[in-house]
């Protein structure tokens, strides 16, 4: 029953779209296929490709009227790719990343770290938050050369088949996407010339054991018992006991293998934001250069008219005049567009906070609060990508390392039985002010003096906002500086000491002499 009300919104959603956007739905893709490809339309700005220019109004050798709705608007805004580009900023930026700890082996966390800066697992995490924000995204974890990479997989053309108990761990993932002749004679597939414009599908799948590619096939062979032919050329086994491959809902949705997406709710709103723009646009062109209105034109009547060139000389009953749009109908325009992005930013927990309006540095603390909306939404992501994404990758990449089926060339070696110690750092939404870690500072110091925390704690504490990726080596250099302080210390003191002695002795010389004489 659930299935059937989900394909049924799907179905209502496709047709929604598909006839507003004269969009090309493929009779092949299913409705899953098809809703993830729209949406991923309005995130790239292409949805509005299909319609006719905005400047065309009229089309064919009749002159017959384009419709308004049936052009594509002048201005695209994109709403929806800004708020992506906020919450992923926020969720994976440069100063957001999470470090990753590792309670047990300190050798481990710095394996990770090492992972995490060397093989572009942040590029490849902020690039899945992007992708996923249309409901779902796939990261596989490779082994090329003694090294790990990651690679984004979209998930329109992807199968899973979960674990009926762990059901967030894949047992199965099969890919099947259409190609045409050409493309696949580029990749090195043996392809006759006479079907370079004809569609192949390219299948692939991940098992437990093995990543198997499939030899392409023509999408009109293609029947409900048709059985690919295995390409054992590019097939490889990976023995791993498990699929290399996490999967990450974009926000959580049960009894779905897609999350929400980001921007979904707000996909009206943001047509009608470009097509407002669109129309302010084309009014302040008339407005450059308005109609002339001429009354009683006499002796006009059989000449042509250039606007610009030569003065009007018209009788003593005639007029003329231009016929502009009030400058009122300009500021309603953008007022309305203001209040429908104010809407749509509400709606989707998207940034509100206007830079305009902002005079003066604000606190941390502050910035916080002015930033709740979008921190609410990017809350939700850090559970999704990362304790239910980012961590499950460090999981299988330490397995992967330790089942000694490849060489690895990395310097750190990291320890076994982690599962389960691993745990994610996040920073401060945002970085701290001067006056900021002066407070906490002195917070921590009084803390400290009380007995209450240990210094251990402390520098766990700020590791995060400094930086600090080797918290253990960063105490056992602030142990050796303490003894060196301490060291230099007793120096100072010893030799101090031996100054005074040495004035007190001549002192003692000076008063003996004094006596004698």
């Amino acid at each position: 029953m659930a299935n059937q009300i989900a394909a049924s919104k799907y179905d209502k959603f496709i047709a929604r779209y598909q006839e507003r956007f004269k969009l090309d739905i493929d009779k092949d893709w299913s409705a899953r296929e098809a809703k993830l490809t729209i949406l991923q339309k309005f995130l790239d700005g292409s949805i509005y490709d299909n319609l006719a220019p905005y400047h065309q109004e009229y089309a064919g050798t009749a002159g017959s009227y384009v419709k308004l709705a049936d052009r594509r608007p002048s201005v695209v805004y994109n709403l929806c790719q800004l708020i992506v580009d906020d919450s992923v900023s926020m969720l994976f930026g440069e100063e957001h990343f999470p470090l990753v700890k590792c309670e047990k082996h300190e050798k481990t966390t710095q394996f990770l770290h090492y992972i995490t800066s060397n093989c572009y697992l942040r590029e490849a995490m902020m690039n899945a938050a992007e992708i996923g924000s249309i409901g779902s995204v796939c990261v596989l974890i490779k082994v090329l050369n003694g090294h790990f990479y990651y690679d984004v997989l979209n998930t329109k053309d992807l199968t899973p088949t979960f674990d009926s108990q762990k059901p967030d761990c894949l047992v199965n993932l099969y890919q099947k996407r259409k190609v045409d002749g050409a493309t696949l004679k580029a990749f090195g597939y043996n392809v006759k010339d006479s079907e370079k414009n004809e569609m192949f599908y390219l299948c692939r799948e991940w098992n437990e054991e093995e990543e198997i590619y499939y030899q392409p096939y023509l999408c009109k062979d293609d029947k409900e018992d048709y059985d690919p032919r295995k390409d054992s050329k590019r097939s490889s086994m990976h023995e791993f006991g498990f699929v290399p491959a996490v999967w990450i809902k974009n926000l959580p949705h049960a009894h779905h293998i897609d999350g929400r997406c980001t921007f979904e709710s707000i996909l009206d709103i943001s047509v009608e934001i470009d097509y407002q723009l669109s129309q302010l646009g084309r009014l302040l062109k008339y407005n450059s250069d308005p109609t002339l209105v001429i009354k009683n034109p006499g002796n006009w009547e059989g000449q042509q008219l250039i606007k610009g060139l030569g003065t009007l000389n018209l009788d003593e009953g005639g007029d003329a005049y231009l016929l502009e749009l009030s400058t009122g109908a300009t500021k309603s325009v953008i007022d309305y567009v203001k209040l429908l992005r104010d809407y749509a930013l509400e709606k989707a927990h998207g940034n509100r906070m206007n830079p305009e309006k902002m005079s003066v540095a604000h606190s941390g603390k502050a910035m916080q609060m002015l930033q709740a909306s979008l921190i609410s939404l990017v809350e939700k992501m850090r559970l999704s990508y990362g304790n239910s994404g980012l961590l499950k990758i460090y999981d299988m990449t330490l397995a992967i390392y330790h089942n000694n089926s490849y060489e690895f060339e990395y310097d750190i070696e990291p320890d076994s039985e982690c599962d389960g110690h691993l745990s994610l750092m996040w920073p401060d939404w945002y970085p701290q002010m001067p006056i900021d870690k002066l407070q906490q500072a002195q917070a921590l110091q009084v803390l400290l003096d009380n007995k209450v925390i240990s210094q251990s704690s402390a520098t766990d504490y700020v590791a995060t906002q400094y930086d600090i990726a080797d918290v253990e080596k960063e105490k056992i250099t602030i142990e050796s500086e303490q003894k060196d302080d301490y060291d230099n210390k007793l120096n100072d003191n010893a030799e101090q000491s031996g100054v005074d002695r040495r004035k007190s002795e001549q002192v003692e010389l000076e008063k003996k002499s004094a006596e004698k004489v």
